[in-house]
């Protein structure tokens, strides 16, 4: 799935407001959450210990996809694509 679909999705489906991890500042071509990630839709998400539970609600989404979550510290998460 392509970047900017991700984004529109993420933002539909889990009400995450997200930006470009160029906005962040780091890199390019992955997402940056810049929302609360645990909220009731990704099943209250748990920051970075989320990113390696590969039965959550939202990385299932992500795998299915084809991108992963990778934290950037303890509560920014970044999405990149697999290759």
């Amino acid at each position: 799935m392509k970047r900017s679909t991700l984004m529109n999705q993420l933002e539909a489906k889990f009400d995450l407001k997200t930006d470009t991890t160029e906005a962040f500042g780091i890199g390019k071509g992955g997402i940056w959450i810049r929302d609360d990630i645990a909220n009731e839709k990704t099943e209250f998400y748990n920051y970075s210990e989320g990113t390696m539970v590969e039965n959550n609600i939202l990385n299932q989404f992500l795998f299915k996809n084809g991108w992963f979550a990778e934290p950037y510290d303890s509560e920014t998460i970044m999405l990149y694509q697999i290759h």
